[in-house]
């Protein structure tokens, strides 16, 4: 199906993977509009002048996903930008070890799906808070970011996505992105690695952005709760926050 032609990838200097949402078609068939959900790594190294040029480009709402001591240790460049409300709601806290040994994942699947199921199974309240909170925002842009905005930020936007009927082809493919985006944050993140005595070879699959990962991801969804409008239904997200999301993705009632 056709697309929007606007470019889907923006160039923001000081972070190499922010993202619009805008572009995809919708189970209606209408276009999801630009500048309503971006979806970012890190923004804690933006150049001086861009968070300005954010707010003044239409960015009213970021949602750091990282956790708190992630944010202490890197602080956002956008926290203190005045006219964005800024808000850290961490969606893998409380990730616990036995946590991820119990879920259960096929045979021989990439090792970020059991922690992507387990955040699915186990962090539905962080979600929901998490989608609440992007839908109370009516008007501008909601940006929402983790570290290198592949992982934590690839639920979020797999679910904002499947909310507006974007097939799942599509959502993979979204989630596939990030790897053509981050080569240079991935060497970076690996030198760190190696430097700190780190096991440089495993880490380096958890920096993939496979598309079993995600595919993984839905299929659980539809086995386990029919669809993703029925997981958000699981998880108690409110039927005005679904509505207002929907509507603000370009989904009529």
């Amino acid at each position: 199906m056709k697309q929007d032609t606007q470019p889907r990838h923006l160039t923001v200097r000081g972070a190499c993977n922010v993202r619009d949402l805008g572009g995809y078609v919708t189970a209606q068939g209408t276009t999801i509009p630009y500048r309503r959900f971006l979806r970012s790594d890190c923004l804690h190294r933006l150049d001086e002048g861009e968070p300005q040029r954010l707010h003044f480009e239409g960015l009213r709402m970021v949602i750091d996903l990282r956790t708190a001591s992630e944010v202490r240790d890197a602080p956002s460049r956008l926290e203190p930008q005045r006219g964005v409300e800024w808000v850290n709601l961490p969606l893998f806290d409380a990730l616990s070890p036995k946590a991820l040994a119990e879920v259960e994942v096929p045979e021989g699947a990439h090792p970020l799906l059991a922690m992507y199921l387990t955040a699915i199974e186990t962090r539905g309240d962080a979600i929901r808070a998490i989608l609440e909170r992007m839908a109370t925002r009516s008007d501008g842009t909601v940006l929402f970011n983790c570290t290198a905005g592949k992982d934590r930020t690839g639920i979020i936007a797999a679910l904002l996505l499947g909310l507006a009927g974007v097939s799942y082809t599509e959502i993979i493919a979204d989630y596939t992105l990030t790897s053509d985006l981050i080569p240079d944050l991935v060497a970076e993140f690996l030198t760190t690695a190696r430097s700190n005595g780190g096991d440089v070879k495993a880490y380096a699959t958890f920096l993939e952005s496979p598309a079993s990962a995600m595919a993984g991801v839905l299929a659980h969804i539809d086995e386990n709760h029919g669809s993703i409008m029925g997981y958000l239904d699981h998880i108690g997200v409110s039927t005005d926050a679904l509505s207002w999301l929907q509507i603000r993705m370009g989904i009529t009632g």
